[in-house]
């Protein structure tokens, strides 16, 4: 019984290693994941206000466009400086349409980035969704090996039950068995030593802390 005990006890330490790496990297794999989301928000906290700067840039440039044409209409005669604003104007249209340009390439590089992102954090989840069920068959089993090392520990301690039981029985029939032999001692003392000395044992009493003596000595005596 003890030799297989303590096989049962190695194999579950062995299983119990496994339960607690298991979810260590399944730890280590979601701190990962969410130090990338929240860099990624962060990004995208940037890439708004980008998006905003540019509105505002557009509708600053509306402006001039506005002021530009209000000029047109008030400094008509004004030809010359007309044509220094309106080459101004034009190198700063110019200048926006290359902002322009830049930003939608940017934001072309961001939607890319954004896809690869949740198409990443879609595989990430199914991964460790397997981890998880694997984790959870894992810790079923554990229980299952838990309950079955319970029964045995029962049982172990039925067994030592039913041995305090017997030494109990052996403990009370030695008792008796010396309350025969101080019966005896005493039939001895009173004048029937020599018609008993035949039937004297030779070990004296019993002493209650060895083994009994053999169940063929109680049938010699019976």
């Amino acid at each position: 019984m003890f030799p297989f005990k303590i096989g049962k006890w190695m194999g579950l330490a062995c299983l119990r290693s496994l339960v607690v790496s298991s979810p260590n990297i399944r730890q280590k794999k979601l701190i990962h994941k969410l130090q990338e989301e929240k860099a990624f928000r962060a990004e995208m906290k940037m890439f708004r206000e980008k998006i905003e700067d540019f509105r505002e840039e557009m509708w600053h440039f509306r402006d001039k466009i506005r002021t530009f044409r209000g000029q047109i209409l008030d400094f008509w005669e004004e030809e010359k400086p007309f044509w220094e604003e309106e080459k101004t104007f034009w190198r700063e249209e110019k200048t926006f349409w290359e902002m322009e340009k830049s930003f939608r390439e940017e934001e072309k590089t961001f939607w890319k980035k954004y896809r690869t992102f949740w198409k990443e954090d879609k595989a990430f989840w199914k991964e460790d969704n397997t981890l998880w069920e694997k984790d959870r068959k894992l810790l079923q089993e554990d229980k299952a090996l838990w309950e079955e090392e319970k029964a045995l520990w029962v049982e172990e301690r039925a067994l030592l039950e039913e041995e305090k039981a017997l030494w109990e029985d052996k403990k009370a029939l030695w008792e008796e068995e010396n309350a025969l032999w101080e019966e005896e001692k005493a039939f001895w003392v009173e004048g029937g030593l020599h018609s008993a000395e035949g039937r004297r044992p030779e070990n004296g009493p019993y002493n209650l802390h060895t083994e009994p003596p053999s169940p063929a000595f109680f049938r010699g005596r019976a």
